[in-house]
């Protein structure tokens, strides 16, 4: 069976554009190589566009006007985040959605953050890559806490967020009422 990285898009698959706003929403679009993804977002900072990226926004992400970035895009940005944010100019995101994380991405994403950029943490208590780090190297990447882990952003309300392993009743999804919104902003 193919790993993640080894399955590949047939050209002959249907390009159905997704349900969402998301500029990436063809499939022909997830076929860039970094260099042309990368292209893709400055160029829209050429246009004096806004950018919001959705880290793991999953298959397709459900925030209006977002790029997806995730390892199993559908819609968006198929790649990991380790590759592609280091390759962004610096400070030029307006702001970072992280639903739910699924790795250690602060070290990647305060660097491409304007400043007065937001990165927002959706998550549960549990999740490990929702913990922030301790204060000094918040301040080393130029971020302060706006809010920790303060109830579900309304923003977010229309979202579905699920777990990879289903609990014991045989749920993936997780209830909005778990979730904690942490908000950090670039200052320097």
């Amino acid at each position: 069976m193919p790993t993640e990285d080894e399955r590949s898009t047939s050209p002959n698959e249907p390009t159905e554009p997704a349900q969402n706003s998301d500029p990436l929403a063809f499939s022909s679009e997830l076929r860039l190589n970094i260099t042309e993804r990368v292209e893709f977002i400055t160029n829209r900072l050429i246009l004096g566009q806004n950018i919001t990226l959705d880290l793991f926004g999953g298959k397709t992400s459900l925030i209006p006007e977002a790029i997806n970035v995730d390892k199993i895009a559908e819609s968006g940005i198929k790649t990991s985040i380790a590759e592609l944010l280091p390759k962004l100019p610096r400070q030029s995101i307006d702001q970072i959605i992280a639903s739910n994380p699924q790795a250690y991405f602060l070290e990647y994403a305060a660097p491409v953050l304007k400043l007065g950029g937001r990165i927002y943490i959706n998550a549960t208590k549990r999740n490990p890559f929702s913990k922030l780090p301790n204060a000094e190297t918040l301040e080393q990447l130029g971020l302060i806490v706006v809010q920790e882990n303060a109830p579900l952003d309304t923003r977010f309300t229309n979202q579905k967020f699920s777990r990879e392993t289903p609990r014991n009743d045989g749920t993936l999804e997780i209830p909005l009422s778990s979730l904690k919104t942490t908000i950090l902003e670039k200052i320097k």
